[in-house]
């Protein structure tokens, strides 16, 4: 039996099932609210117990007395009990139905095939054909391709598995030049730091960098007060990452100093301890040599830094949602003026860290497009999350239930703005 369920009782079963997401909690509810949509709390029941559930926001359509309806990453079951997954689209689209709607909207959170870093399908791994097949079999239209972006949420994300496995083990996967930079970076003093409510301008100044960067449309600060209202405190992050020249300074004082003793000191242990002859010898120092001179350039470098900027300076920021198993990299970015510090490095790696002390068990870079090819528009950004290992996750995608065939066919590509975790712009209703 469908029953609408309160959003207490929606959340502690929604907090409980395996593909749980915060777009199914009364929380984005309560933030879609404020951008037109109104949500439905539906869960399946058999005498008292929750078999299925799904949050259903609807939303009218201008010129019609008809809805459009859809369950984001929804619905809330076990996929593969056959008779459930029947049971709960024939109740839930009789519902759509009876509120008028034009058509019903799902894009599950259900991984489609396994794969790997590059993208390849692991053989033996996990394979939810046939929930796709099921799917259509019960009336749905599977929409959308692979890699083209015409969805309404990303198909494609890369995500890191957190489980059974320590720092260490994390740090191995990751390319030798992302480990490289991470250890720099901390001897330079680039660190992260969570940021309070209050300080949401700072925050707010970095998207509008990235916006402009990208050609994205404006993240505004309505946005953000409206998501930081609608989630509980620690649901939300908004973690910048700072340059602090004096102890960058300070560092590298301490690596000239030991550089130029163990110069001084190789002089006079070339022949009775280190056995060298005058060819190495000289080629030694010499690099050494050369070593000293970059680190005395750089240290002036910061010196200056110092000077111009002070002594904490804001090199870029990320926004993150952590929910139920995972914690997800909404949207972020760094200045252009700081982008050679690599400083975003840092930020992903502290917070991988984060998630792990935690107990998160995924930590999720978010959207990557599905084409490999590097030639591809958005294949850097998927270079760059396969620094820090981890794996392409494919999802099952997007389905179509149509209830009224000719209002679908003339309004399925004016399907309303609805923001999701990639959301670009809102304002103030």
């Amino acid at each position: 039996m469908l029953v609408e369920l309160k959003k207490k009782e929606f959340d502690e079963f929604a907090e409980k099932q395996q593909h749980n997401n915060f777009q199914q909690s009364s929380y984005w509810a309560k933030f879609m609210e404020k951008d037109g949509w109104h949500p439905y709390f539906l869960g399946y029941k058999e005498k008292e117990d929750i078999l299925a559930a799904t949050v259903l926001f609807s939303q009218d359509t201008k010129f019609f007395k008809k809805r459009y309806f859809y369950a984001p990453r929804g619905f809330l079951l076990d996929y593969d009990k056959e008779e459930l997954l029947t049971n709960f689209t024939k109740e839930v689209t009789r519902f759509v139905k009876e509120k008028r709607g034009i058509y019903l909207k799902i894009d599950p959170y259900l991984p489609f095939h396994k794969r790997d870093k590059d993208g390849e399908l692991l053989e033996g791994g996990k394979d939810n054909t046939r929930i796709v097949e099921r799917l259509e079999k019960l009336g749905f239209m599977h929409v959308g391709d692979d890699f083209k972006r015409n969805m309404v949420q990303p198909r494609w994300l890369y995500a890191i598995d957190l489980q059974n496995q320590s720092m260490e083990d994390l740090e191995k996967q990751m390319r030798e030049k992302t480990r490289q930079i991470v250890h720099r970076n901390a001897r330079e003093g680039i660190q992260i730091r969570f940021l309070k409510k209050e300080e949401l301008p700072q925050f707010v100044a970095i998207m509008k960098e990235v916006s402009d960067k990208y050609h994205t449309l404006e993240y505004t600060n309505h946005y953000y007060e409206d998501l930081l209202d609608a989630f509980p405190k620690d649901a939300l992050k908004m973690v910048v990452v700072e340059l602090h020249p004096k102890e960058a300074i300070a560092s590298l004082e301490q690596e000239i100093e030991a550089q130029k003793k163990s110069y001084f000191n190789r002089a006079f242990q070339k022949d009775a301890v280190l056995h060298m002859n005058e060819e190495t010898y000289q080629k030694k120092e010499a690099q050494q040599e050369d070593l000293i001179q970059v680190l005395e350039e750089k240290k002036e470098a910061y010196q200056t830094v110092l000077q111009e900027h002070g002594e904490t300076i804001l090199l870029g920021g990320y926004f993150f949602i952590l929910y139920g198993n995972e914690v997800i990299s909404l949207h972020g970015g760094v200045f252009e003026e700081w982008k050679n510090l690599d400083a975003s490095v840092t930020l992903h790696y502290e917070m991988i860290r984060y998630a792990k002390e935690q107990g998160y068990n995924l930590y999720n870079l978010y959207e990557i497009s599905g084409d490999f090819r590097e030639d591809s528009p958005m294949y850097g950004s998927y270079a760059y999350k396969r620094n820090f290992g981890g794996e392409v996750v494919e999802l099952v995608g997007e389905f179509d239930y149509v209830l009224d065939t000719f209002l679908y066919s003339t309004l399925k590509h004016f399907f309303p703005h609805y923001y999701g975790i990639k959301m670009i712009r809102k304002e103030k209703l």
